[in-house]
């Protein structure tokens, strides 16, 4: 995939989960659907670490776990705007980027990928917690908007 392709990519699905972000409740950002799921506020956190992560292992920055570990963002919405803070970042750092730096080998957790194939892993994860929330969205009584087709919730689709 082309520095392109994962830019145009990239850009999308980030639009698409910050409008996810956006229809969340607020007050509900301690929502637990089941025992052994995360409450709403640390699935928004995963969107901000997931970010940092893609940004840190992409371009060889050094990792500090640390910065996650005490993060707190308190709501919902304050995630929702330091996820905006590290993708723009991210996206920033990657229209900059030599498309031949996309081709270098990251070790992410002991496994070797491609840096171009890890940014795509980490959209598809992205992708993966966005569908998670929408389902938060529905239990805390909010309005699922529309994702790639029409939405029951969303009063500007068809369906």
């Amino acid at each position: 995939m082309t520095k392109k392709d994962l830019l145009t990519l990239l850009k999308k699905e980030y639009s698409t989960t910050v409008k996810v972000l956006q229809a969340y409740p607020e007050g509900k950002d301690d929502l637990k659907p089941h025992e052994k799921s995360s409450d709403a506020l640390k699935l928004a956190k995963t969107f901000v670490f997931e970010m940092y992560l893609t940004g840190a292992y992409v371009f060889g920055d050094v990792v500090d776990r640390d910065k996650f570990s005490s993060y707190n963002p308190g709501t919902v919405k304050k995630a929702l705007k330091d996820f905006q803070k590290e993708t723009d970042e991210v996206i920033a750092r990657l229209e900059k980027l030599r498309e031949k730096d996309l081709e270098k080998e990251v070790d992410f957790g002991g496994k070797k990928f491609i840096a171009s194939n890890f940014l795509l892993m980490m959209i598809c994860d992205q992708i993966h917690h966005r569908g998670q929330l929408t389902v938060y969205i529905r239990l805390a009584g909010g309005l699922v908007p529309s994702i790639y087709g029409p939405s029951a919730d969303d009063p500007s689709t068809n369906l």
